[in-house]
Parts: structure tokens; sequence; C-alpha cells
């Protein structure tokens, strides 16, 4: 083992370790992290390398003269336990913003907002690494409800991503099939075909330069990656979606893709009242636009309802 500074870690794998899960090999070769969950969670967080590049995928099979480097950082952090920001509550509902790392799952949800006693319920879902406005039930019937309204797609999300290279149109529909196939307990791949589910994507780009574009997008159906495949699809891959995007034009590397779930629109289905909720931009989020030099204050409310509309 050789240590490149006093926060990262290097190791070239032997023939007697050919063969082991990264997940397996970092927790052999590092046995004083915290716990297992911290080298899971670093490796989610890109803080690993293989041969020079990032991997995230806990469950790849090592080579022998593999090289492999871990960045401490990322597994001496703990996840926040703060809850997220509450962006708008009601008697039936609460919408939050979901910070990116975690899991859009009921327990851990209601972890973060104990005051309710485990009933809160998840309406619809975010990537892991997805930020941005998250629409909780309070009791089955707003679920249901609620899950009334999505089918008939009378609830509006608009996200913002920072996507590879300068898209040259001004706006879009994509209009595709998507299939889903589970690769793992824990990795899903998300494919264009004609035998899966019909997914239909709005964007409009907002902001371009620098081998990057700053888009807004609606997805009018709910697929799983949807908007992550439909993007890469037309060439313009997330940035920091290695799952999807293999090569980046945009030297920018983020720890996560960088995809926001900006506002959510819909007319409550028990007070008849318009629903608006906008969640704040994360500050990697800021980070990165401001780097990309893209001015996020073009981005107002007006301009959300003129883009549900058009």
């Amino acid at each position: 083992m050789t240590s490149s500074s006093h926060k990262k870690l290097q190791w070239v794998v032997s023939s007697l370790e050919e063969g082991m899960t990264l997940h397996a090999f970092l927790r052999k070769k590092y046995p004083d992290s915290p716990s297992v969950k911290a080298l899971k969670r670093a490796i989610d967080a890109k803080c690993c390398t293989v041969n020079g590049k990032v991997e995230t995928f806990a469950t790849r099979s090592l080579r022998a003269g593999n090289r492999v480097e871990l960045d401490c950082r990322g597994v001496e952090s703990s996840p926040s336990s703060s809850s997220p920001l509450v962006l708008y509550e009601d008697e039936e509902l609460l919408i939050c913003n979901k910070p990116a790392g975690l899991i859009s799952e009921n327990r851990l949800l209601n972890t973060r907002f104990p005051k309710f006693k485990n009933r809160l319920q998840l309406v619809h879902r975010l990537d892991k690494e997805t930020s941005g406005a998250l629409i909780l039930a309070k009791n089955d019937k707003i679920k249901e409800q609620m899950f009334a309204l999505f089918a008939e797609r009378q609830i509006h999300k608009v996200y913002l991503a920072l996507v590879d290279g300068e898209v040259k149109q001004n706006a879009g529909i994509i209009d595709t099939f998507l299939k889903r196939r589970q690769e793992t307990s824990s990795q899903v791949v998300v494919q264009i075909a004609e035998a899966g589910q019909r997914a239909i994507t709005h964007w409009k780009c907002v902001a371009r330069g620098r081998n990057a574009s700053l888009l807004l997008c609606e997805p009018l159906t709910g697929r799983t990656h949807q908007l992550r495949v439909h993007l890469k699809s037309i060439g313009h891959p997330i940035l920091g979606d290695l799952h999807y995007g293999k090569r980046f034009k945009s030297p920018l590397q983020p720890k996560r893709h960088l995809l926001h779930a900006y506002a959510v629109f819909f007319t409550h289905p028990t007070s008849h009242a318009e629903i608006r909720a906008v969640a704040p931009i994360p500050e990697d989020f800021k980070s990165a636009c401001k780097e990309l030099e893209f001015e996020l204050k073009r981005i107002e409310m007006a301009h959300l309802i003129e883009f549900f509309h058009q």
C-alpha cells in the first residue's frame, strides 16, 4: 500500500485477490473504515477509482494488477441526519427538498421526520443522487388520490439538468419506449426498447457554453431513470452520471449526477388549492453552474409557468 496524500490510499490488486469485488477488497485493505456501509457510501459518492477511472459499482470484480485508489474523506464523512427542508405541508401532504444521497424509502424518510411516527408514505420517488422536491402522503386516502393525479398527468414536475455538450436546439420533445432490466439486486439499467413502456419528456435549454448546457425538463411520464436515459439518447448525458454517460466533453467532474427536481405544481385533490413548491438549488449544483458561468437567476417562477404551458 502507498499513500498519495494523508487523505488518499492506493493499492495494486494481487493475483490472490483477483476476482474479489471492489467492496470486499476495500473491506480487506482498509480495516480502519468506520463501517462497511461507510465504504459503500464512499463508492457511491465517486470517491474510489480503478485504474484512474471512477468506479461506482461496489460489486465490480477486480483483476490482478488493477490499481485501486480510495479518497478516505468519503469514508470518514457521515451522511447528514438532519431533516430535509419542508417546502409545503398541510394535514394530508408534506413536500420536502430531498438532499442528494438520501434514498427514497419510507423507513429512511420517516427517520428524518420522527414526529409523524412512521405515517409518511412516498407518493413518487427520486433517484438517490437526485435532489429536490419529493411528495409524501400522511394517510392512505391522499396517497391514492395523488397516485390518480400522477396517472392522469395532473402533477407537473420540472427538473434542472446540467448536461454534457452544447445543446443546439432551444427546446424539444423526447418520445420513446423504455425497458427496465435488473442487473443485480441494487443495479438497474434502463434502455430504449420497443418492448418497453412509453416515456415522454419535454425539455428547454436555458443556458449553454463551455461544453455543457443547462436544461429545464418535464417528464410527462414517470419511468425509472427516464430523464437520465432520454438525455443520454440525444447525445447529452447528465454531468456526473457515470451509469449512462461514459465519455464527457465537459472537464467538470461532479461527485453525483447533477439532476435537481426543481418544482412541482398540482391542484390539491382535497382543498382544490393550487400547490406550487420550488426546491432551493443545492450548493454543489450552484457551484457547477458558477464554474460553467451559467446564470441561475434567469430561472424564475414565471419562466417555469411558461414552460409548463408551452
